[in-house]
């Protein structure tokens, strides 16, 4: 599978709230069974969000935070 698609399904379950990048990389890897590593899902999260489709935020508290855009949407919807 598609890491980026695999990505952007993770984010869409949780319905636009926002997600950490250790959960998106863990719950991808628990989506897909691949062994990707946490570097490949930063780099792919960074990939995505130079295209639109992911925004990320960056909290005191939280570190970076994760949510699908519209963009995404329309990818995963084609």
């Amino acid at each position: 599978m598609n890491l980026e698609r695999a990505i952007l399904e993770v984010l869409s379950d949780v319905q636009g709230h926002l997600m950490t990048t250790q959960t998106v990389h863990a719950q991808t890897r628990c989506a897909t069974g691949a062994d990707t590593t946490l570097t490949e899902a930063k780099a792919t999260l960074e990939r995505l969000e130079r295209k639109g489709q992911v925004v990320g935020d960056t909290h005191d508290d939280y570190g970076h935070r994760w949510s699908i855009t519209s963009k995404g949407k329309i990818r995963l919807a084609e």
